[in-house]
């Protein structure tokens, strides 16, 4: 039976089943190989409201400027550096006078650790290939375009950094390590890679020091007297780079392959030095002419000059269906995780069943697999704990919260606790700087004399938002459509719950989101008519007993009740004559 806060059963069992039937639908059993959707591979819609990395692009490259920059210490490895901007977030043109909200952001600039990589013959050794691009990424050399993508990442960073007037940017080959025979690799084997017909001098050495030893090459920067690491010599620039990586796919003919080692690189910054695995190579025979798809080929070289041109978007992303109400986040998601329970040591189809989701997140699921991140961020969103990043989810334009979800409409007497949510950020109410970190939405509604509300005329408008680090950019964040690939037929997948070993009936994370989003909305105290709710076993606030309770009905501070940080005694003191 439900209550104040459970969901009754009946609601309870619907949206747990057709959340598995939902979940069910992007196994794609019709699909035997797991292929991935063909919008997974496509980043250029991920990037479309993404500002540029230091704002490549909008300054002239040959102006000098500077970044708020802070340093991060960490206990576990060096620290980090940051640059400090803020994002602006404004309300749609409407009948509301609100000033802007602005909200600080810190983008990761550099990490002081190096990351460790290792080659497993185990670890999605089959790649699972794209539906519809046939002919193309034949074997697996995901392993050699990371380390070529991992090259050109940084050395992109080192040429935008160095209009720093504060860093002093270095990037090259390291002198002791270009010089003489390869290095020794003990009993490992040795892999022989063909790079192409005719490769000059300089490419030569460019695959030399990316593949062939630990340290052939260093990108750094030295702020606030941090020394640089180790002597260098001239490296090829970025540009350079990418036509040697080009010709290498247009040789091997790699296309989808090469999306997702690129989006693999863009976790670089997140992994804090730890080991990450790739798959070893596996190098495919020479292949017929290429086979046309959907009537012409692929240019790979097209292919590559775009990721070129969006690299400073890819560089500033900071590696669900929020409209679920926070009691019923159990429901809709134990389904999600029994299934991705039993697939996820069959990672071509976890990566499959994750794109279908939604392929616009698609390259990013891939890239988080590849190394191995999304077995950690997964277990993270099992277990309630979702980092809510408001400038990402506009980037990527993605809905990450109910707080960028369309304003509903109010009879004038009451409002909807996620509205009211929703004005209470916007207007800074009573403290409420920064937005609930529970990203599911409140049930219910609220009387508007019970609210803490200043101004309840909103109306149903959206967001804007104007991201600043130093120089501004302007992106408009309307009520987004999410892009999902068509269901499968239910037919033929297993949609009874008892085809999974997992507890469908568990609520914990119901009650985590519950109590986590009430504390935000009633943070300076709960109406006497929500009594129910407060003295609920979810929230069980102190200092609730009945014979605390005053006894006069006709005082103010019977309004706001048993709230251990703050009460409404200051306007309960101003009704006194």
């Amino acid at each position: 039976m439900g209550d104040a806060l459970r969901p009754g059963d009946d609601k309870f069992s619907r949206v747990l089943k057709e959340s598995l039937k939902t979940w069910a639908s992007y196994l794609a059993t019709e699909n035997k190989q797991h292929l991935l959707p063909r919008q997974a591979i496509n980043m250029r819609p991920l990037v479309s409201q993404t500002p540029p990395f230091l704002g490549d692009g909008i300054a002239s490259s040959d102006e000098t400027t500077s970044f708020a920059c802070e340093e991060k210490e960490s206990t576990q490895e060096k620290g980090s550096l940051v640059v400090n901007g803020r994002s602006i977030w404004r309300t749609s043109d409407g009948i509301c006078d609100l000033q802007p909200k602005v909200l600080p952001k810190k983008l990761l600039l550099a990490v002081g650790s190096r990351l460790h990589v290792e080659l497993s013959e185990d670890f999605l050794s089959d790649y699972p290939g794209v539906q519809g691009l046939s002919g193309y990424d034949k074997g697996n050399y995901l392993s050699v375009l990371y380390f070529a993508w991992a090259y050109i990442i940084s050395t992109r960073w080192v040429e935008l950094l160095g209009r720093s007037a504060d860093h002093e940017c270095n990037m090259g080959y390291t002198l002791d390590r270009m010089d003489g025979p390869l290095p020794q690799s003990g009993n490992q084997p040795m892999v022989e890679i063909d790079i192409g017909d005719d490769p000059c001098e300089e490419e030569v050495l460019w695959w030399r020091a990316i593949l062939c030893s630990n340290d052939g090459w260093d990108a750094t920067a030295k702020y606030n007297g941090n020394d640089l690491l180790g002597n260098k010599s001239e490296a090829p620039l970025s540009g350079a780079a990418l036509n040697y990586l080009s010709r290498f796919c247009v040789h091997h003919r790699l296309c989808a392959q090469c999306s997702v080692a690129l989006a693999g690189v863009l976790y670089i910054p997140f992994l804090r030095g730890r080991t990450v695995s790739l798959p070893l190579l596996r190098q495919a025979s020479r292949l017929e002419p290429t086979q046309c798809v959907g009537g012409s080929p692929v240019s790979i070289p097209d292919l590559l000059f775009e990721r070129n041109e969006l690299l400073p978007k890819y560089m500033t992303l900071s590696p669900n269906t929020w409209v679920i109400e926070c009691n019923l986040v159990n429901a809709w998601l134990n389904p999600a995780f029994a299934i991705i329970d039993s697939i996820s040591h069959r990672k071509n189809e976890l990566a499959a069943f994750l794109a279908n989701r939604i392929p616009l997140l698609g390259t990013l699921w891939l890239g988080e697999i590849l190394t191995d991140l999304a077995k950690t961020i997964l277990r993270d969103i099992q277990a309630g704990m979702t980092a809510l990043d408001l400038s990402g989810s506009a980037w990527a334009t993605t809905t990450q919260t109910f707080m960028t979800c369309n304003m509903g409409t109010s009879n004038g007497e009451s409002i909807r606790r996620d509205d009211e949510c929703r004005l209470l950020f916007i207007t800074a109410c009573e403290g409420r700087d920064r937005p609930p970190i529970r990203p599911w939405k409140p049930f219910g509604d609220t009387q508007l004399c019970d609210t803490d509300l200043t101004n309840t005329n909103l109306g149903n408008g959206y967001w804007r938002i104007a991201v600043q680090f130093r120089i501004s950019r302007k992106i408009i964040l309307r009520p987004l459509t999410k892009q999902r690939i068509p269901l499968s037929p239910t037919s033929h997948i297993l949609t009874a719950l008892n085809d999974y070993n997992y507890d469908f009936s568990s609520q914990s994370l119901s009650e985590v989101a519950t109590r986590g989003i009430f504390e935000w909305l009633r943070l300076t105290g709960y109406p006497r008519c929500e009594k129910s709710l407060y003295q609920h076993s979810w929230i069980d606030l102190e200092g609730t007993d009945e014979e605390e309770e005053p006894d006069d009905a006709e005082s103010d501070a019977e309004k706001y009740w048993s709230h251990p940080k703050k009460t409404h005694v200051e306007s309960w003191l101003d009704g006194i004559e």
